[in-house]
C-alpha cells in the first residue's frame, strides 16, 4: 500500500522514499541529494539501504532514513530548520506528514548550502604597460582543480563556489588612461561568482555592460573558453575593457560531471587613444583574487576533497 497514517510501511514505500544509490537525479528520493547521485545532484555521502521486498521495516531502518533527511535539509537551510521525528527502537514509528514534500524541498533546494567555509585563494598581478598611441592588454589566468571528477560534483552540489573578485590597483604611470582600468576592474567589475547551474551577477556597477552571464555555471561549460563577463568603459578611454573567459576540461566521469579543472581567465585592454583625451603611456598593475568557497562538513563528510588554485 501507499505510505499513509494507519498503514503498516510497506519495503517498497521505504525503497520509494530512499532510492538508488546512484545515476539517478529524481525527486522525492533521499539518496539522490544525499548519495552519489547524477549529474547536479548527489553530495557523496554514504547512501540509505534499501529494504528487502516483504519484510517488516525496522525502528533503526526508519530512523537511519529520517537521519539522513534531517542532515540534508540542516546542510541547505541551517538552524532554522525542524527535525523530522526520529524513531528509538521498541516503538511504534509515527505516521509523518510532512515527509514527502521534505523530500521534494530537499531536492529542490540541493545545490544551496546554509553556509560556506572562509575562502581559501591566491592573487595573481598583472602589468599593462603602453606607449601613447600604442594599445595594450593583460590578462591573468586561474585554474582550480579537483581531485576527481565526482570530488567536482559534490563541491558545486553541496553549494561551494568559485569566485573572482578585484583586489588591487597601482597606477604607476598616474594618469587617466591608468585610471580608465581601475574603474572598470573596481567599479564596473568587482565581483562575480561560479555556482553549480549558474554565475552570480557582477556586484559592481556602472559602465557599458556588454555581457555579464548569470546561468550556466560549472555544468554549463564547455571545454573552450567562452566569455562570460565583459564591460566597457564609458570614461574617455571608450575602447576600454575587461572581461572574464571559463572553460572546463570537459571530463564527465560515470555520473554526469563536467572535468575536474576550471580555467578563469581575467584580461584588461586599454585602447591607443581617448575619444577627448590627449593620447597617454599606460603603466598600471592589476590585481585579481580567485577564491575557493567549500561546502562545511557540519552535516555532511568531506567527499569534495580540497580544491586547489594556481
Amino acid at each position: 500500500m501507499t505510505y499513509a497514517s494507519g498503514g503498516l510501511i510497506q519495503a517498497s514505500d521505504y525503497n520509494n522514499f530512499s532510492g538508488g544509490s546512484a545515476g539517478a537525479n529524481v525527486s522525492g528520493q533521499i539518496n539522490t541529494v544525499l548519495a552519489t547521485g547524477q549529474g547536479n545532484a548527489g553530495y557523496g555521502q554514504t547512501a540509505v539501504s534499501n529494504v528487502s521486498a516483504a519484510t517488516t521495516v525496522t525502528a533503526a531502518q526508519w530512523a537511519s532514513l529520517i537521519n539522513a533527511v534531517n542532515r540534508v535539509r540542516k546542510h541547505q537551510s541551517g538552524a532554522g530548520y525542524a527535525n523530522l521525528t526520529v524513531p528509538t527502537a521498541g516503538t511504534i514509528i509515527t505516521f509523518i506528514s510532512t515527509l514527502s514534500s521534505t523530500l521534494t524541498t530537499a531536492y529542490s533546494s540541493r545545490l544551496t548550502a546554509a553556509s560556506v567555509t572562509s575562502p581559501s585563494g591566491i592573487n595573481k598581478n598583472q602589468t599593462l604597460t603602453a606607449s601613447a598611441g600604442s594599445s595594450g592588454s593583460s590578462s591573468a589566468t586561474f585554474t582550480v582543480t579537483f581531485g576527481s571528477v565526482d570530488q567536482a560534483r559534490y563541491f558545486f552540489n553541496a553549494g561551494g563556489y568559485v569566485q573572482i573578485i578585484y583586489n588591487s590597483f597601482t597606477n604607476t604611470g598616474g594618469n587617466a588612461r591608468g585610471s580608465s582600468i581601475q574603474t572598470l576592474a573596481q567599479t564596473n567589475f568587482g565581483s562575480k561568482n561560479m555556482l553549480a547551474n549558474s554565475f552570480s551577477a557582477r556586484s559592481g556597477t556602472g559602465g557599458t555592460l556588454v555581457t555579464d552571464t548569470t546561468t550556466l555555471g560549472f555544468y554549463g561549460q564547455s571545454t573552450t573558453a567562452t566569455q562570460r563577463f565583459r564591460v566597457n568603459s564609458t570614461s574617455y578611454y571608450t575602447g576600454d575593457f575587461v572581461s572574464l573567459n571559463v572553460n572546463t576540461n570537459g571530463t564527465t566521469g560515470s555520473y554526469g560531471g563536467n572535468g575536474t579543472t576550471i580555467t578563469l581567465t581575467f584580461s584588461a585592454f586599454s585602447a591607443s587613444t581617448g575619444s577627448t583625451q590627449p593620447s597617454d603611456s599606460i603603466n598600471i598593475t592589476l590585481g585579481m583574487v580567485c577564491y575557493i568557497y567549500s561546502p562545511v562538513t557540519t552535516h555532511l563528510s568531506n567527499s569534495w576533497g580540497t580544491p586547489t588554485v594556481t
